[in-house]
């Protein structure tokens, strides 16, 4: 039996999505697709525009079999420790044999090439990443200049001519979010010494960052644009005609229909609640992804407030990336600590595998998941006081305090009250 899995965020669900569900599903020819699913909070440091539940729902309309949760504190971290997470998970399960992932470079031999070096760090290549740290240059451009630098000089280049490519044209496919994370994935799997077999999926049309809606298949990015910035959402407007065009059909009933209902959810949601953080924690640094120096810098301009878009710029450096600096206030208001990743890092960052919701008709891949699944399985919220070990409960009730959050700024900005995770029904189709 044949089961694929996919890491996702589905924020939201839209046509490149499917593409890419229906392409994985196909070319492993799997009898069953696992989705691994950021919840409220997503990787860039923000909360979703829409709720996991409904986003779970979409991704089960579109032909998903099951779908897991990846926990916030992962979800919402730095492309190592989110694809370390989402990998161990699935590799937890003890069923999944293929992990398939979207790539604006799907040659599987360069990119667990590039994993490898990743992966060992050799000494010299080490040294450059240390030397461009100490520059001042951000982690994702020290490491770039630190793979180019260490191919120029050591014999491991070889391997790379065989590809028939350039250094610039590596420095070109290390520069795109999407291959950043599946070598990130393909780190994760040799570190894991997992049988998970992985295959990359060309990304086709409009690129990650791609802020217009120019056809059938548009990113994310340009789909949270235009509902963060429409008026008009109404049947037959221009903006629904752009939305219809995006996203498969049975998305955009969910999106119109909840549209100025919970959705669309964005950071400066999130202002006042960062701003109170701010007044009243101290020792930034002690959370997740703070650095003393932005700590410092943070603790100058209070007590002024901002909102948090102009939080994230004004702390913004040569040195920070603009994405990790959303994620450090992210863990400073849901309290996500240094010590809290350390301790979860022992563990690989997998201490439960939560379900979102499941197809009825995949009864036998649940089965089978019970019987293989190495770690305790969480249907019921209430269960996980008895399931978990200390350290896996404490990481349910972070998870458990980021959805009573967003849940919070729903309310606030749409007066709509979504149920709690003790309340919420697992979504079945």
């Amino acid at each position: 039996m044949n089961i694929v899995g996919l890491i996702t965020e589905y924020n939201p669900f839209h046509n490149g999505h499917l593409y890419h569900m229906r392409q994985a599903i196909a070319c492993t020819n799997a009898d069953f697709c696992i989705v691994v699913m950021s919840g409220n909070f997503v990787q860039r440091g923000a909360p979703a525009i829409i709720d996991k539940y409904s986003r779970t729902q979409m991704a089960l309309e579109a032909g998903a079999d099951l779908v897991l949760e990846l926990p916030m504190p992962f979800a919402c971290a730095s492309a190592e420790i989110f694809a370390h997470a989402a990998v161990a998970l699935l590799n937890s399960l003890g069923i999944v044999t293929h992990l398939c992932f979207g790539s604006e470079y799907n040659n599987e031999m360069l990119l667990t090439a590039l994993a490898s070096i990743f992966c060992e760090e050799p000494p010299a290549y080490r040294t450059a990443l240390q030397t461009g740290l100490r520059n001042g240059n951000s982690f994702p451009k020290a490491r770039t200049d630190a793979i180019l630098s260490y191919l120029k000089q050591k014999s491991d280049s070889d391997r790379f001519q065989s590809f028939d490519l350039e250094l610039n044209q590596l420095e070109s496919i290390l520069s795109s979010p999407n291959n950043i994370l599946g070598i990130e994935y393909l780190k994760a799997l040799q570190r894991l010494s997992s049988s998970i077999h992985p295959v990359p999926i060309h990304r086709i049309a409009s690129g990650y960052h791609s802020a217009q809606i120019q056809d059938e298949i548009s990113s994310a990015t340009a789909v949270r644009q235009l509902l963060e910035t429409t008026a008009d959402l109404s049947k037959h407007s221009k903006t629904d005609s752009l939305l219809s065009k995006a996203v498969p059909p049975t998305v955009h009933e969910s999106l119109t229909a909840y549209y100025q209902v919970k959705t669309p959810i964005v950071s400066n949601d999130l202002s006042t609640v960062l701003n109170y953080c701010f007044l009243t924690k101290s020792n930034y640094d002690l959370y997740a992804e703070w650095s003393k120096e932005l700590s410092n810098r943070a603790t100058r301009m209070l007590p002024a407030c901002y909102s948090f878009d102009s939080w994230a710029e004004q702390l913004k450096s040569k040195n920070i990336t603009h994405t990790r600096i959303c994620r450090s206030l992210i863990h400073l208001i849901t309290a996500i600590t240094k010590e809290d990743m350390q301790q979860y890092k022992q563990s690989d960052y997998c201490l439960y595998a939560r379900i979102l919701g499941f197809r009825t008709e995949s009864a036998s891949l649940l089965s089978s998941l019970k019987k293989q699944c190495q770690i305790p399985i969480i249907t019921k919220a209430a269960d996980a006081k008895t399931k978990l070990t200390s350290l896996g409960l404490h990481l349910f009730e972070q998870e458990v305090l980021a959805s009573q959050l967003y849940n919070q700024i729903v309310f606030q900005k749409f007066h709509t009250i979504l149920p709690d995770e003790y309340r919420a029904n697992i979504i079945r189709l």
